[in-house]
């Protein structure tokens, strides 16, 4: 209810009082007349006036934001907005600046195929070389590999998630324009929650994760790894100590959302 209600209400009482007040009819007075008195004169009552009160509501100002940017040219806008969050300086070095939302939109859509193209990711890889060790003819995905991504881990820790879930509103109606023009259907944002809820499935593996390099690119041993998509590789790739803080942060980032 309106805070104006309650003042409407007494208005309304008042006018009723008032208005009952006027119509009701006085009770029957008697003529009485004594000798030699002069008949007395009615004097006409002068009937109370009724003031009106006026209500003045106070409207709280509207607050309009800025236009959106067209798609294609929303690079500049974006990157300005991301380099307020985490800084100018790893915006540069992590994220590749140009078609951001479309490469975005395309990344998060492939985390749950079998691979995501290089040329779609909006982040840069690692510079350091896959490490691997070998155990007698096996190979084995050495720990020091997942030093790899702790910087990209610790970036993702520090946003703030308020700011994030702010941006992404903000572009939201860019990203359902790239991610319809990429061939997806419905909306974005549930296609978004969909990601999320697969990365938080991938399950944790304990022991030491085997390789084999049949061609140009390692593969994983068991088979179940193997037929993991894209997106849980990734987080396998990482350490079970980084999966799970990406885990944690996506978690809180789906909550807000």
């Amino acid at each position: 209810m309106k805070k104006t209600a309650p003042f409407l209400l007494l208005i309304i009482l008042f006018a009723a009082a008032g208005w009952y007040s006027l119509t009701k009819q006085p009770d029957e007075v008697h003529d009485v007349s004594l000798p030699g008195l002069p008949t007395p004169v009615p004097v006409e009552e002068k009937q109370p006036e009724v003031q009106q009160q006026e209500v003045v509501e106070i409207l709280e100002p509207l607050i309009i934001p800025d236009p959106l940017p067209v798609l294609n040219d929303s690079d500049p806008e974006l990157t300005a907005a991301l380099a307020e969050i985490m800084g100018a300086g790893p915006l540069a070095e992590y994220l590749v600046k140009s078609e951001a939302i479309s490469r975005i939109v395309a990344t998060i859509d492939s985390l749950t195929y079998r691979q995501v193209p290089s040329q779609i990711n909006p982040v840069k890889p690692p510079e350091d070389t896959f490490i691997t060790v070998s155990e007698g003819e096996s190979v084995i995905m050495a720990a020091e590999n997942f030093a790899r991504y702790d910087a990209y881990v610790a970036l993702l820790q520090n946003l703030d998630n308020e700011a994030l879930i702010a941006l992404y509103h903000r572009y939201s109606p860019l990203f359902q324009q790239a991610w319809e023009e990429n061939g997806g259907e419905g909306s974005f944002d549930d296609r978004l929650l969909d990601v999320i809820d697969h990365l938080l499935e991938t399950p944790e593996v304990p022991g030491p994760v085997y390789l084999t390099k049949p061609e140009a690119v390692y593969l994983f041993v068991e088979p179940e790894l193997e037929a993991m998509t894209a997106g849980q590789k990734i987080l396998l790739r990482m350490g079970a100590l980084n999966a799970a803080l990406v885990k944690q942060k996506i978690r809180e980032l789906k909550e807000k959302l």
